[in-house]
């Protein structure tokens, strides 16, 4: 079996756009691990540090986010998970 001009360059179609698709795959898992990746970083634990509250004129201050009661949401007040986190 012979191949024409055209068949040939639907096989390259087909071929660049799956290609494509793989690379968006590979990207949207890679963007989602530094994701995670960033907000474990950023966390006022994982510094060695403490949350607080009411704490902005101290020197010991880092701007990392507050988590005291272990849910999915940060900074959510001085009552809750503290407004500042601080060196210990």
């Amino acid at each position: 079996m012979a191949f024409k001009k055209g068949d040939l360059s639907i096989n390259i179609v087909i071929i660049a756009v799956i290609a494509l698709l793989v690379l968006v795959v590979l990207s949207y898992i890679f963007v989602g691990k530094i994701s995670q990746t960033r907000k474990g970083i950023d966390k006022c634990e994982n510094s060695g540090a403490v949350c607080k509250g009411f704490c902005e004129l101290d020197e010991r201050k880092l701007e990392k986010d507050c988590n005291n009661n272990g849910n999915t949401d940060y900074n959510e007040g001085a009552l809750i998970d503290g407004v500042c986190c601080l060196k210990v």
